[in-house]
């Protein structure tokens, strides 16, 4: 049960808690107002924003970017470039009068002529920026992602945006999603105040807001022939640093669908080994069929012991749609360290050498 103070008055303790109520209120107000203002400040309203409440007219519209890719195709295993371009499809969708000028103020009249005319950029979009991007980061690789086409005004179409990219070999064929990050700014409101003393030259206040538009893009990935292959074998799989003169056996199995014709497979190795022999040619390898590639070999002195070298096996061959084509895989031998063998040869070499050059000398000297 609450109890009674002596001489407390329950008038006075209803008008105090009202009291204390109301300012509680109003300093919340206040607050929430202030936070609200510092928020618009910071994401570039207008202050003040009664500027823009009063002026003579309201445009509303936007900027309405859509895209073009010129070619939607790519192949495995190839370095190309895309192309993109930007269209400005924005229009005015309406227009209000808010004010008239009074017709015996030069400098209003001036304002609202200049204001009407400025309201027409509101569909401009400017600062543009493109941001290109694949869905499957593990199939497409893009080498340039950003481009800025500038400003680009209504019913205006970009320059072509370029866009390199790297599509992995092993990216299997079909459809992919990329998506183009649009951003831009585009002319929210103008308003124009003229100036009695100077008609000509009224205060001009522009609001701006920016825009970002995500747009898909679907990228087809092909092969560009039938026929396909895969490396089987490496014989054998190391050789010796130093060792000259190798006979290196390569195994390879079109695992495609089409024949490959006048097939030439090139090996390309990493440095520290050389090809005396590069070319190891095949007249038709149908599908299912593996046939072996046979190259001479040099490893260098200074090839690093128990490093896996790349060899690059570059294949150059006609199936039954296309000619010209070209492909690759990889193969991988060990480097070893220098034969025991081969060390004590060349050292009993050096050896018979120095004693050949020695009995030269004492023969001029006369001593044998």
């Amino acid at each position: 049960m609450a109890k009674k103070f002596p001489g407390e008055s329950p008038f006075r303790f209803s008008v105090l808690a009202a009291f204390i109520f109301v300012l509680t209120l109003t300093f919340a107000c206040v607050s929430v107002a202030f936070i609200t203002a510092v928020q618009a400040t910071e994401a570039g309203a207008p202050v003040p924003p009664e500027q823009f409440g009063d002026d003579y007219y309201k445009v509303y519209g936007t900027p309405n970017i859509t895209l073009s890719l010129e070619k939607d195709r790519v192949y495995q295993g190839e370095a190309a470039s895309l192309f993109l371009t930007l269209t400005n499809l924005g229009r005015i969708t309406s227009f209000q009068v808010n004010e008239e000028p009074a017709a015996n103020k030069r400098e209003e009249i001036l304002a609202a002529q200049k204001e009407q005319e400025l309201e027409k950029q509101r569909t401009v979009a400017q600062d543009v920026s493109v941001h290109l991007y694949a869905e499957n980061g593990s199939a497409i690789d893009i080498k340039r992602a950003v481009a800025y086409p500038g400003s680009i005004r209504e019913g205006q179409t970009s320059a072509r945006l370029e866009f390199p990219v790297d599509v992995y070999k092993n990216t299997p064929p079909g459809s992919y999603r990329l998506f183009a990050v649009v951003n831009f700014t585009y002319q929210r409101d103008v308003a124009v105040k003229g100036d009695e003393d100077h008609p000509e030259s009224p205060d001009v206040f522009y609001w701006y807001e920016g825009i970002s538009q995500s747009i898909p893009i679907t990228l087809n990935v092909e092969r560009r022939s039938g026929a396909e292959f895969a490396v089987t074998y490496v014989s054998p799989q190391a050789l010796a640093a130093g060792s000259e003169d190798n006979v290196v056996r390569i195994g390879i199995k079109n695992i495609g669908h089409d024949t490959a014709k006048d097939l030439v497979a090139r090996l390309r190795p990493e440095s520290g080994m050389y090809v005396s022999v590069d070319e190891s040619p095949i007249e038709s390898l149908p599908p299912g069929q593996e046939e072996e590639l046979v190259y001479r070999m040099d490893v260098s002195k200074d090839a690093v012991p128990g490093k896996n070298y790349q060899l690059r096996v570059l294949f150059e061959f006609s199936d039954s749609k296309r000619d010209d084509l070209s492909d690759w895989e990889n193969a991988y031998i060990m480097v070893e360290p220098a034969s025991a063998g081969r060390s004590w040869a060349a050292l009993i070499i050096i050896i018979i050498a120095l004693a050949g050059a020695l009995l030269v000398v004492a023969k001029k000297k006369g001593r044998i």
